[in-house]
C-alpha cells in the first residue's frame, strides 16, 4: 500500500480529505478566513488555486456548476482524488485477494502431505 506522510497509509488521508469536503459545505468554507499564501505574499488579486476548497467542496456536495465557478481546476483535481482511492482500494484488495490465495496454497500443500504419507 502507498504511503502517504510517515507512514501514514494515502488511502486513509485520502479518504479523510474526502470526507471533510463531503462534510463541510462550500458556504462555510466561504465564510473562513483568506488562507492563500499566493495573495497574502504577493499581493495578487487571485492565484490559479483560490477558490479550490470551495470548489472540491462543491463538487462533492453534487453542485458542479458552483465547482466550476469556484475553480476550474475542479475539473482535475475532484477526479483525481476519486481515482487515487479508487486505485489505493484496488491495491489493496489485490493484496488481501493475494494473501487468500496463499492461505489457499499452504493448506492445499499440507493436505497433500499428510494424504501421500497415509498408507
Amino acid at each position: 500500500m502507498a504511503l502517504f506522510c510517515r507512514g501514514v497509509p494515502r488511502l486513509l488521508a485520502v479518504a479523510i480529505v474526502i470526507a471533510g469536503f463531503c462534510t463541510l459545505s462550500p458556504q462555510a468554507l466561504s465564510r473562513g478566513p483568506n488562507l492563500c499564501l499566493w495573495r497574502s505574499l504577493f499581493h495578487l488579486a487571485a492565484c490559479p488555486a483560490c477558490g479550490s476548497m470551495r470548489a472540491l467542496a462543491a463538487f462533492f456536495h453534487g453542485q458542479w456548476g458552483d465547482a466550476l465557478a469556484y475553480n476550474r481546476n475542479v475539473l482535475i483535481t475532484a477526479p483525481g482524488l476519486i481515482l487515487l482511492a479508487a486505485k489505493d482500494v484496488f491495491c489493496l484488495l489485490l493484496n488481501a485477494l493475494a494473501q487468500v490465495g496463499k492461505q489457499r496454497k499452504k493448506t492445499a500443500g499440507k493436505r497433500k502431505r499428510k494424504s501421500s504419507n497415509e498408507p
